[in-house]
């Protein structure tokens, strides 16, 4: 077996977080390999917020740019596809935001509140919704990526599996976790009463 062709089975076979490490140290063939493994999930996860396939390529374009000048300051203590996924998953938002207030560059139309909904009850859930959002960033970034995936996009739990290269018991798991940390930083917050 010549030497190029071991090199390319030890890339092949090596863990993300290991290909990371020895792009730190210089070996561009490594990084190569973390995008060609990563690519579908990433244009895909740029297709489901983007809609055109153009755009999509763009954006996962952009994303393996930022992953690899952020590359420093992935620690490990996170599977590599996580840490991946989060960036993916902020670009996304932020393009998919930029996307929409230029396709409504429309004046928009005020609306009329809900009747149904009391001022007060207006004022709780935008006070709840920014809790939830500030909650987020403080809980572990595994459980803070797995929670959006779930509740915000939608995934079911194969599909983050697949995403993420994760046992699904795993992710069910952490989900839960997350939820009683969640739920545990609420009744402190709330003041040990949930409002109803």
């Amino acid at each position: 077996m010549s030497s190029s062709t071991e090199g390319r089975a030890k890339t092949e076979s090596a863990s993300d977080n290991d290909l990371a490490q020895r792009v730190l140290r210089g070996e561009a063939d490594a990084y190569r390999a973390i995008v060609e493994r990563h690519q579908a999930r990433i244009f895909y996860l740029g297709l489901k917020f983007l809609r055109r396939p153009e755009d999509a390529e763009d954006f996962a374009q952009e994303v393996f740019i930022r992953a690899y000048e952020k590359l420093a300051s992935f620690q490990g203590g996170v599977p590599f596809a996580a840490w991946l996924y989060r960036i993916a998953y902020n670009l996304a938002v932020n393009s998919y935001h930029v996307k929409k207030r230029t396709v409504l560059s429309v004046p928009a139309v005020e609306l009329l509140p809900d009747p149904s909904h009391s001022p007060e009850h207006r004022l709780l859930r935008e006070e709840l919704s920014e809790w939830v959002r500030k909650t987020l960033h403080k809980i572990p970034e595994i459980y803070h990526v797995l929670i959006r995936m779930h509740f915000f996009d939608g995934l079911s739990y194969p599909e983050i599996s697949k995403a993420l290269e994760m046992p699904v018991n795993t992710i069910k798991s952490y989900i839960f976790r997350a939820k009683e940390l969640i739920r545990q930083r609420h009744l402190a917050w709330d003041g040990g009463t949930v409002r109803g």
